[in-house]
């Protein structure tokens, strides 16, 4: 496939500086010009780069454009099978209000995030970003559920958000405050996530995470996920 430009008007908007997008599977020396020519031409200033992570080439044309490898994307999946007895867990409780810890925790679920590690980015942009996210899936955009796992006192101690994703259930945000890590929080929560999917007719669950973090890719693996897809993204900043 020629490498083709996608002009991404979203995230020009909120990050205030034109955004592109080069897709291409197999692209030559000349496409890759040729495409960001495109996106000098059309003001863009930042330019995200997809690839498979087998892609030799694309990985070596990025290199020598100086693109910046921002994310080792990894998407862990598991199978569903049919509706399973499992039990409700009555302490995880569904939302639609934010909250400051809310808002905290869907923060610490970017930490690795190629947002929060571009230094080029404007220092807040990662929070807005993630605050925007959370956000949009309490108010239904684009999770279907939100749920989280309270304390005695009313404090959320984890964060999950499902929504669908190429027809899987797909889980967004994911995070259990440092505080109460290590209590099983993460997996109650992925647990009854699986039981709503299943429940809603899904048959399968994925995940999207960063290969660089490795406790939640060993975490994913141990609540039986394996890995479907992974992908290199480069962030290419053109002067």
């Amino acid at each position: 496939m020629s490498a083709v430009v996608q002009f991404l008007d979203w995230d020009s908007r909120f990050f205030g500086f034109g955004v592109a997008r080069i897709l291409c599977d197999t692209p030559t020396a000349d496409e890759v010009r040729t495409a960001l020519d495109q996106c000098r031409t059309a003001g863009a200033r930042l330019v995200y780069w997809h690839a498979p992570y087998h892609d030799l080439a694309a990985h070596q044309l990025a290199e020598q454009h100086k693109a910046w490898l921002a994310d080792r994307k990894v998407t862990f999946a598991m199978a569903l099978g049919p509706v399973e007895a499992a039990p409700v867990d009555a302490a995880i409780v569904p939302t639609t209000t934010l909250t400051p810890q809310l808002e905290s925790l869907a923060w610490q679920s970017g930490e690795y995030s190629r947002f929060a590690l571009d230094k080029r980015l404007p220092a807040d942009a990662f929070r807005q970003l993630y605050s925007q996210w959370l956000r949009n899936s309490l108010n239904g955009a684009i999770a279907r559920v939100v749920l989280t796992l309270p304390d005695h006192t009313g404090k959320e101690l984890g964060l999950l958000t499902l929504g669908e994703k190429n027809g899987r259930a797909d889980i967004g945000l994911l995070a259990v405050d440092a505080q109460a890590r290590g209590q099983r929080v993460g997996k109650r929560l992925v647990a009854e996530a699986r039981r709503w999917a299943i429940g809603a007719g899904y048959t399968e669950l994925q995940v999207v995470t960063q290969r660089d973090n490795a406790p939640a890719c060993g975490f994913y693996e141990s609540c039986g996920f394996a890995i479907s897809y992974e992908e290199h993204i480069y962030h290419l900043w053109l002067e």
